[in-house]
C-alpha cells in the first residue's frame, strides 16, 4: 500500500520502500520518526533501512539493467514523459509533503514541484538525441565512439531540496539507460515514496527505480560501498560527500559530487541598491538559508556600506517567518532539531567574532516546538572568522567590506569551497572581468539563483566534482566504448619491426 498524507492532520502513513516495483518493510522491521520542522511532531514512521536492504534494491536494479540499457530510447523518453504528466497531476499532494516534510513554505514548494516535469522533459528529449562521434584516424579504417550507460546508479539526496535533486540526478540517469536505486535523506523521504508511486503508475518496469529510505550511515554507505553499483551521485556536506567518494572507489565506481558551498554575494559601487538587497537577501534567506549556493558571505563595496546596510535591514524587517501553510509565509523554519541547535551555534560563534547587526534570535508567534531563527547579520566580519569560512546552512550573512578589486577576489578565493557566486552592478565589463577571475563553479550576474535543467552546475574546490544539468551531465551517467573496423584486408607482417605488436 502506497504512503497516504492527511493534510489536516499533519500526519503521512503507510511509507514503506519501493524496491523490485513493489511496497515492502525493511528487512529488520525497524522505523524511524520524520517530523514537521514546523511543530517539531511526528508526522511518519519510516523504514530504517539496512544493507539488506540495499542489497535487494540493487539486485533488483540489476537484474533489469541490461534490458533497460537496450529498451529504445524514445521508450524510455516517453515514459519520462508519462512520469511527468503524473508529477503535473499529483503537483499538489507532492508540494504538501515537501512543505510538511522539509519545512519549506507551501507556495515554495508549489513552484518547485511545478518544476520538476522540465528536468523530465529535457532528458526526455535528450533520450534518443546523445551519442558518441566518428574519430578521424590513419589508413581506411572507420573509427567510432559509442555512449553507453553505467548500469546500476545510486542516487543519494539532500534533505534540503528533496524531489528537485532526486529528479535532477535520477532522470538523466534513467533517459540514458541506467537503473537507479536512491537513498533519500532521513529527516526527508516522503516525497522520494511519493514519486516512486508515479513511476509505478506511468508504467516503468519494476526494479528500474527503487527506493531505500533510512540513515545515511547505515543504509547511504551501504549502498555508496556495495560493488554492483556502478555510479554513485551524492549532494550534501563536503564531509559526507569525502566518505561517499573513498566508499566508491574501493569497487571503482564513477563518483560525481555536489558538496558544500560559502558563496560570496559582491555588491559593486555602481550597484542598484534596492535589487542588490533582494539578491542578497534571497541568496542567504530562501528555505532558510539551506542551500549549497546560499550566499552568506555578503562582500559590499565600503562606499555603498551604510546605505546598503539600512535597505538590508528594512527588506528583513518586512521578511514574514512563520508556519510554512500560513498564509504570507516566506521564510519557514530550519529541517530539524539537529540543523536549529547547529545554527544557534554558529549564531553564538559569530557574537564572539563580529558585531550582531540584525536579528540573533527566534521569530515572535512561532510555534514553540518549531526550528524557527530570524535572518540574522554579522557586520565587521574579517574573512578568516568561521562564520566567514564554514558552512552553517542556515540565514546567517557575514558583511565583509572591501574597495579594491584585487583584495576582492584574493577574499573570495580564499575558501575551502567554490561553488557559485553572484555580482551586483551595472558595469558589464568590470562585473564580467570579475567572474572569470573567482574560482567557483558558476557566477550569476544581477541575478540571484534560477536552477535549470539545461544549464551545467557544480562547484571547484572541495564544493565537489562533476556537473549536474546540462549537456554537461552526460559524463556523469555514461560511459564511452570505443570501436574501430579496419576495411582493408588484413595481411600477414614480413617485417615484424614494423608490426603493430
Amino acid at each position: 500500500m502506497s504512503l497516504t498524507l492527511d493534510t489536516s492532520a499533519r500526519r503521512v502513513e503507510h511509507a514503506q520502500m519501493f524496491i523490485a516495483g513493489a511496497w515492502s518493510a525493511g528487512a529488520s522491521r525497524a522505523t524511524f520518526p520524520t517530523v514537521d520542522p514546523n511543530t517539531g511532531e511526528t508526522i511518519a514512521q519510516v523504514p530504517r533501512g539496512d544493507a539488506t536492504d540495499v542489497d535487494r534494491a540493487v539486485a533488483a536494479a540489476r537484474r533489469v539493467a541490461v534490458e533497460w540499457q537496450f529498451t529504445d530510447a524514445i521508450v524510455r523518453a516517453g515514459l519520462l514523459r508519462a512520469l511527468a504528466a503524473k508529477v503535473t497531476e499529483h503537483a499538489d499532494e507532492l508540494a504538501r509533503l515537501e512543505a510538511l516534510d522539509s519545512g519549506h513554505y507551501l507556495a515554495k514548494a508549489q513552484e518547485l514541484v511545478g518544476a520538476i516535469p522540465l528536468w523530465l522533459d529535457y532528458w526526455a528529449s535528450l533520450a534518443d538525441k546523445v551519442g558518441g562521434r566518428q574519430i578521424e584516424v590513419p589508413g581506411n579504417k572507420l573509427s567510432f565512439t559509442i555512449l553507453e550507460p553505467l548500469g546500476v546508479t545510486a542516487h543519494i539526496v539532500p534533505w534540503n531540496y528533496p524531489l528537485l535533486i532526486l529528479t535532477r540526478s535520477v532522470a538523466p540517469a534513467l533517459a540514458l539507460g541506467n537503473t537507479c536505486v536512491v537513498k533519500p535523506a532521513e529527516d526527508t523521504s516522503l516525497s522520494a515514496l511519493k514519486f516512486a508511486e508515479l513511476v509505478a503508475e506511468a508504467g516503468f518496469p519494476g526494479g528500474v527505480f527503487n527506493v531505500v529510505t533510512g540513515y545515511g550511515g547505515e543504509a547511504g554507505a551501504a549502498l555508496a560501498a556495495h560493488p554492483d553499483v556502478a555510479g554513485i551521485t551524492f549532494t550534501g556536506s563536503t564531509e559526507t560527500g569525502k566518505q561517499v567518494a573513498k566508499l566508491g572507489a574501493d569497487h571503482v565506481a564513477q563518483v560525481n559530487l555536489e558538496l558544500g558551498g560559502k558563496s560570496p554575494t559582491v555588491v559593486f559601487p555602481d550597484a542598484d541598491l534596492d535589487e542588490a538587497v533582494e539578491a542578497a537577501v534571497q541568496g542567504f534567506c530562501s528555505h532558510t538559508g539551506q542551500v549549497c549556493v546560499a550566499g552568506t558571505r555578503l562582500f559590499v563595496h565600503r562606499d555603498v556600506r551604510e546605505p546598503f546596510l539600512r535597505k538590508l535591514s528594512m527588506r528583513l524587517d518586512a521578511t514574514r517567518v512563520g508556519d510554512g501553510f500560513a498564509e504570507g509565509t516566506q521564510m519557514g523554519p530550519l529541517v530539524s532539531q539537529r540543523q536549529y541547535d547547529r545554527v544557534r551555534e554558529y549564531i553564538e560563534i559569530g557574537k564572539s567574532e563580529a558585531t550582531l547587526y540584525y536579528g540573533g534570535g527566534r521569530p515572535e508567534g512561532v510555534h514553540a516546538g518549531g526550528y524557527f531563527v530570524e535572518p540574522t547579520v554579522f557586520t565587521d566580519v574579517v574573512n578568516t572568522a568561521r562564520i566567514a569560512q564554514e558552512e552553517i546552512f542556515g540565514p546567517v550573512a557575514s558583511v565583509i567590506g572591501w574597495s579594491d578589486e584585487d583584495e576582492l577576489v584574493e577574499k573570495v578565493n580564499d575558501s575551502i569551497y567554490g561553488l557559485f557566486a553572484v555580482l551586483l552592478g551595472r558595469d558589464i565589463t568590470r562585473l564580467l572581468s570579475t567572474a572569470r577571475r573567482l574560482q567557483v563553479g558558476g557566477v550569476m550576474i544581477n541575478d540571484w539563483f534560477g536552477e535549470l535543467p539545461m544549464t551545467p552546475h557544480g562547484g571547484h574546490k572541495q564544493s565537489g566534482t562533476g556537473r549536474e544539468e546540462g549537456l554537461e551531465a552526460v559524463h556523469g551517467y555514461t560511459q564511452v566504448k570505443h570501436v574501430a573496423i579496419n576495411l582493408d584486408p588484413l595481411r600477414p607482417a614480413t617485417d615484424w619491426a614494423g608490426a603493430p605488436l
